[in-house]
Formats: structure tokens, sequence, C-alpha cells
């Protein structure tokens, strides 16, 4: 299982990444676990709000795809993973609510941008190092863009760079930054107060904050694993040669 799930008596429930390694990599099949984890948790009453955290130093150190698929199909299918695990939590009731410790990378950092409120420690690093395996990160960029001005994107998608939690949080990524270690936490302070609100409230807050960002339309998304999966698939055939 790439996850484990704890259920708090006030209906919040807590999900940890588990993931490889110590930089806490996700590959596809670990995504495609935690998507369903997801739907599951979806349709389970009484949940009040969704914490997730991870295991380890390191929130997510990014996803590790599939290797050789020299068809466009494979490859996309491969990324579809992706896009199952972003839908399963846009689809959730209740708010997701990151406590994010050291690396959050590639995926890590896309989740990060689209959790409804996020948590970071002091020392938190943020990066999309897609660029520096001459890859663009097209699926984060599908949605980024609507948390994050155009050209600071631009230059966090090209420079690979990483940033620190405070700089995520000027950049609109992060919502709060607490001390080392004090991450999860916070996040569960926030997920008792959300769990004490009226719950039809909190869903309606969600569902149109979500949607009024620009949030729901799936087809950006679509779009960028066709181009992806096209690139990355003639890339294996010249390595095959």
């Amino acid at each position: 299982m790439a996850v484990r799930v704890e259920e708090k008596s006030n209906g919040v429930i807590v999900l940890t990444l588990v993931g490889q390694g110590e930089p806490n990599h996700l590959d596809t099949e670990a995504l495609l676990d935690l998507a369903e984890t997801v739907k599951t948790l979806a349709n389970q009453s009484g949940m009040r709000a969704l914490v997730v955290t991870a295991q380890g130093a390191n929130f997510c150190g990014g996803r590790i795809g599939k290797k050789g698929l020299t068809r466009a199909s494979d490859v996309a299918e491969d990324l579809n993973a992706i896009l199952k695990v972003n839908a399963a939590f846009a689809a959730l009731p209740v708010p997701t609510i990151l406590a994010v410790e050291g690396l959050a990378l590639g995926w890590g950092f896309g989740m990060s941008a689209q959790a409804d409120y996020v948590v970071a420690a002091e020392n938190a690093r943020f990066a999309l190092p897609e660029m520096s395996h001459g890859m663009p990160p097209l699926i984060v960029l599908s949605y980024l863009f609507r948390f994050v001005s155009y050209k600071r994107g631009f230059e966090l998608s090209l420079s690979s760079r990483e940033v620190s939690a405070a700089d995520a949080e000027g950049y609109g990524i992060v919502t709060s930054v607490v001390p080392p270690g004090a991450a999860l936490a916070e996040a569960l302070r926030v997920a008792d107060f959300v769990a004490a609100q009226d719950p039809m409230s909190i869903t309606l807050l969600r569902k149109f904050g979500r949607e009024a960002a620009g949030l729901s339309d799936p087809q950006r998304s679509e779009y960028a694993v066709s181009l992806m999966s096209v690139l990355l698939a003639e890339r294996a055939q010249k390595a095959h040669g």
C-alpha cells in the first residue's frame, strides 16, 4: 500500500503517503493506489476534512514513471495515473489540507498547488525539476497559472529551482509556514476547525471556490498528457535505436 489511513473521532481523516526511499517517490502503481483510496474515502459518510502528510522527512520527491515505453498510447496510460489521482482529490466533498515537510517535487509540488490548504515547515522546499530532465511539466502547468502569475510559473518551470516555504507562500502555493516538525500538528488544528463548521457550508465553500478558480475543467490536463505522451514515446524510440 502506498498510503496509510487513520480516522479521527471528529471526522478528520489523516492520509499518510508511503513512497520509495528517502525522497518518498511515488510510482505509477502508488498513484493508482492513492486514487482508489481517495475515491473510497469520498463515499465515506461522516468525513469532515482530509489531512495529507507523508512518512519520513520528505513529503514527496516526485513521480517515477514507467521506463522504456515507446508507444504514445502506453505513455498516455502511464501519465493518466496522475490525472486519476488529481480527479479523485478534486471530487472530495471536504477540504484537503497538506502537511509538508522537506521536499515537495514534481507531483508533490503539483499536489501542493491543488490542495485547499497547505501548511509547510520552514525547511520545506518546492520545485518542478522536469525541465532539468528535458521534459516540460505540462500537467502541473495545466492548473498552476490559476495560482501564480504566468511569468513566475514559467520561471519556476524553466529553471527547475527549489523555492523555500516562505517564497512558496508568497507565490500562493502555501497557506502558512510553521517551524520544522510542526506541519502535521498545525494541519490537524486546521482540520479540527473545519470539522467543527457546518458540513454543507464547507462543501459549498470548497465546491464554489474551486469552480470559480477554474479547477473543475480537466481538458487542459488531458491535452497536456497528449502532448507529453508523444514527446516521451519519440524519445524512447530514439533511445532504442
